[in-house]
């Protein structure tokens, strides 16, 4: 089974105003979290600003773990949100000079108290483009995809992009997963299946994102097990509880 996990890089403005020396403490904080992961994992997965929460460029702070350990794979989400295309452009360079294995190509929430943007970059376009363009050859470019899929044609525009692999949505159960599976197989697209640890302190994140774990909350890691017999890989995630996360990787190993 291939396990990625799934890190924040460090808030910009945690406390609605700028500090460098509590920026280099969450960066230090971030940092530990990493070398304790290199052990359990295939690939460490930085978020672009969740939620629209400033944070470090999940492409800086991916640079700052290469320094330390070059030889671990990394992966970004990278928000169109924030950037046209020549910030696209200068992003994808610079991951594949970095080495990172993979960008997670999304549009990303709109932050809070922006002004709204028009023209926005669509993922499946910007993914479309670069493989046409022959980046793929350099670097994997993914897309993300809902937890359910009903209908197949929702998805047509980023089945068309052909995207290395598709990441879900956190999974709530097999059967969603079983079914995403069988209607993206026939595009030989691959499915990395998104899975929340379940725990109290997560429970704020998963309200946030209607995140439903009660098949898997008793037994998540033979939900883990199960998801990454059915898909290519799965992507770890726990946002505000990280020893449990540890815990349970530790029994995946």
């Amino acid at each position: 089974m291939i396990i990625s996990y799934e890190l924040n890089p460090p808030k910009i403005l945690p406390n609605d105003y700028f500090s460098y020396s509590n920026l280099l403490t969450d960066l230090e904080n971030v940092k530990n979290k990493a070398m304790i992961l290199d052990e359990y994992i295939n690939c460490l997965h930085f978020t672009d600003s969740v939620l629209g929460i400033p944070r470090l460029s999940s492409i800086t702070m991916a640079s700052i773990i290469k320094k330390n350990n070059a030889k671990m794979k990394i992966s970004c989400s990278v928000r169109t949100r924030d950037r046209n295309l020549t910030s696209m452009y200068q992003t994808i360079s610079d991951s594949i000079l970095l080495n990172i294995e993979s960008l997670l190509i999304i549009l990303g929430d709109q932050p809070k108290n922006d002004l709204a943007i028009q023209g926005l970059l669509k993922p499946s376009k910007v993914v479309n483009q670069f493989n046409t363009q022959e980046f793929n050859k350099s670097i994997k470019l993914n897309l993300s995809i809902p937890n359910k899929i009903q209908n197949i044609d929702t998805i047509k525009g980023k089945i068309d992009a052909k995207p290395n692999a598709f990441v879900t949505q956190s999974i709530e159960s097999i059967e969603d997963l079983e079914n995403i599976i069988d209607q993206i197989r026939p595009f030989d697209i691959k499915i990395i299946a998104c899975i929340m640890i379940p725990s109290e302190k997560n429970k704020r994140s998963a309200e946030l994102i209607g995140l439903n774990w009660t098949e898997y909350e008793q037994e998540p890691i033979e939900f883990i097990k199960n998801c990454g017999k059915i898909a290519d890989e799965v992507l770890i995630t726990s946002p505000n509880h990280f020893v449990l996360a540890t815990e349970i990787l530790k029994e995946l190993k």
